[in-house]
């Protein structure tokens, strides 16, 4: 009984102190109008993130809340918040003023998938092509999973691939149309060495990724591969990527093997 009693003592004692912060008139009303909550954004893509910037309407209050409607809130009566998901999110802003509260309706604003902000990247907005980075070291690794993707081979030396393979072309463009040239040869794994060339084409579809990584795309014609003739699926998983760099996982977190390459747009 004694907890609850002071438990209800407490409740009073705030209620008084935030009513006693605001002037009251005779009749013991709050001071002032209450304006309308209301805030416009603006929109735009950074890397993989899509940063939003908030300006409230109002500008006497003296409390700006911002509910970012992904679970995280900030204040002020202008502010930038980056979101890093992607799909409708509901934000809305509480402004106070002396008179009281004001509560903004929610607009929605629609954040664009991650995997697609990534195929503009890997396409570079219409076609690009890439070639394996044998400028850096460990240019190909291969592990049983990805949680250790360079247990059975840790790589080889900058410029140590072969010629057949260093020279090798892959072009993805925005109509999903990936593109092999392997130039005069390709390098069959697994001891076959430099053979005759399996250029080609192939149909690929795009999206989030199963396992770790930015986005996922899957070839469709048998037998087409990128980099690793003896790639255990037709999955790739894009794990990073810039305008000149990326780094390629072929093989689902279940093939039982993963290839990890480093490609960089061709020069």
């Amino acid at each position: 009984m004694k907890t609850h009693f002071h438990k209800a003592a407490l409740l009073l004692l705030s209620g008084s102190l935030l009513l006693g912060a605001c002037k009251k008139d005779d009749t013991g009303s709050l001071d002032g109008a209450v304006p309308a909550s209301d805030f416009t954004f603006t929109t735009r893509t950074v890397g993989f993130t899509t940063e939003v910037t908030f300006t409230a309407t109002n500008t006497d209050a003296f409390l700006y809340q911002w509910e970012f409607g992904d679970g995280t809130v900030g204040s002020g009566p202008q502010i930038t918040h980056t979101y890093s998901a992607s799909g409708p999110v509901k934000p809305r802003l509480v402004t106070a003023y002396r008179g009281g509260t004001s509560v903004s309706a929610q607009k929605e604003i629609v954040l664009p998938p991650v995997f697609e902000l990534v195929k503009t990247v890997l396409t570079g907005g219409s076609s690009r092509t890439w070639v394996l980075d044998d400028t850096q070291n460990a240019p190909i690794i291969v592990g049983p999973n990805d949680a250790d993707p360079g247990g059975y081979f840790s790589g080889s030396p900058a410029g140590s691939l072969p010629a057949c393979q260093a020279d090798d072309e892959f072009t993805f463009s925005t109509a999903n149309v990936y593109t092999y040239d392997a130039k005069a040869q390709t390098f069959v794994a697994g001891g076959g060495g430099c053979q005759a060339p399996r250029s080609g084409t192939s149909a690929f579809t795009f999206g989030a990724p199963t396992g770790p990584g930015l986005a996922q795309f899957v070839l469709a014609r048998t037998g087409a591969f990128i980099g690793i003739t003896d790639a255990p699926d037709l999955v790739y998983r894009v794990l990073s990527i810039d305008n000149q760099r990326m780094v390629l996982r072929a093989g689902r977190p279940t093939a039982g093997v993963v290839f990890t390459m480093k490609l960089r747009v061709k020069p």
